[in-house]
């Protein structure tokens, strides 16, 4: 069985990437820093390392720069993961490959792994080529996430990372539900306009703005409707923040933003339970 290192800082990306590499056949180890990173790689001597490059501690620049200048990884594949500027950087110290995660996903990735690991060592025409073809689409992966009960109740996710975004849906689609995903406020807004969503999930952070202000629009918009907002990085708001944008339910922990669908369908129901219910006082009223 290979050993994989993969040093990544993002929770819900570390659970998607583990996922998919674990099943694919690889034993994979994670370190949530450069420092981590390093001592993980000199303990396990891994046979291939997945790296983001904007870390804490020691950036991957930086991890890149050691793994190259010690003769036990001078060979060793490193396939660069990462959206920052410092790319080009990355190629010139000796990464592998590098991929970026705002156009290729998870499979992808393991994809680039089984080729580099094939190929025994770094070959720039052959990973120019890789990366090349990478950049022609993306490919699915699976979703391990245990699906809910059963709806068919039409969600709206407002998420700009296409990993996660993907991960969500599929984990949503087990359980029934009807999934549109956008990946900004703009898209989101356009999308409400012309469907009657059952429940909104949205980003703590899009290109375009905070889950904060476009959940209170919403809230005014919507009064009844259920508004989730989650965050994959370490993003607090307080409780009165939440309850002022008129968020429903705010979710930080990886396993509930990878399969929301329990929490979703819960609030759906009492949404509606609250309809029926003020829609019967007003017919009291009325009366």
């Amino acid at each position: 069985m290979k050993k994989i290192v993969i040093i990544e800082d993002h929770p819900v990306l570390i659970s998607i990437y583990r996922n998919k590499f674990i099943a694919e056949g690889f034993q994979v180890e994670i370190a949530s820093d450069g420092e981590l990173g390093l001592e993980l790689i000199n303990q396990i001597l891994p046979d291939l390392v997945v790296l983001d490059l904007a870390m804490p501690k020691l950036n991957g620049i930086e991890v890149l720069k050691m793994l190259r200048a010690n003769p036990l990884f001078q060979s060793l594949p490193v396939i660069i993961f990462s959206d920052s500027a410092w790319k080009q950087q990355a190629w010139r110290e000796g990464a592998t490959v590098v991929l970026s995660k705002s156009i290729h996903s998870a499979s992808q990735v393991v994809e680039a792994a089984h080729k580099a690991l094939l190929s025994g060592e770094s070959q720039d025409e052959e990973n120019a080529a890789i990366n090349e073809g990478f950049l022609t689409g993306a490919s699915a992966f699976s979703v391990d996430a245990t699906p809910g009960p059963q709806t068919d109740a039409q969600v709206l996710l407002v998420e700009d990372h296409h990993d996660v975004r993907s991960t969500i849906a599929a984990a949503l689609d087990k359980s029934g539900f009807r999934v549109k995903g956008v990946s900004t406020h703009a898209a989101a807004v356009q999308e409400i306009e012309s469907t009657d969503f059952d429940v909104i999930l949205l980003n703590r952070l899009c290109p375009d703005g905070i889950g904060l202000s476009l959940s209170n629009k919403l809230r005014t918009l919507y009064p009844h409707k259920p508004i989730v907002m989650y965050s994959t990085a370490p993003l607090p708001i307080t409780q009165e923040q939440r309850l002022q944008a008129g968020a429903s339910a705010y979710l930080t922990a990886a396993e509930e933003i990878l399969n929301p669908g329990p929490i979703l369908l819960e609030l759906i129901n009492q949404a509606k339970t609250s309809l029926r219910h003020s829609e019967s006082m007003d017919e009291l009223l009325i009366a």
